[in-house]
Order: structure tokens, then sequence, then C-alpha cells
């Protein structure tokens, strides 16, 4: 069953629950995400900023973004 958010009546989350979490929420694992998310941020403008700056073999150019 596809996630329709136009539909009528009580969103199911499995198992009958209607309701998409059990208990209390760990931030820890936003506070990761945000992590990785800001140094991949960093390494792609390090990135661009070497390669309009023309230093294309500099480590922040050659540096694969992963």
């Amino acid at each position: 069953m596809a996630f329709n958010r136009y539909a009528a009546g009580r969103k199911q989350y499995g198992s009958g629950r209607d309701f998409p979490t059990m208990g209390k929420v760990d931030p820890t694992g936003y506070k990761e995400r945000d992590a990785m998310a800001k140094a991949r941020k960093r390494a792609m403008m390090a990135k661009t900023k070497a390669g309009r700056a023309g230093r294309l073999m500099s480590p922040e150019f050659l540096k694969g973004m992963k």
C-alpha cells in the first residue's frame, strides 16, 4: 500500500499502529546525520572553491566526495 498524503482517514505505520514511533525518540541519530551532512557540504564547498580558483591538482579538488 503506497503512502498518499491526501488520503482520508488515519494513517497506518505498520502492525496496525496509527503513530510513527513507539516510546521515546533518541536524538543522537539526528545529531550524527546532521554532522555527516555538514561534513559532506563542507567538502563539496571546498572542492567547488578549489575548482573555481583553478587549483585542479589541490587535495581539496582531487578528494572524492562520499
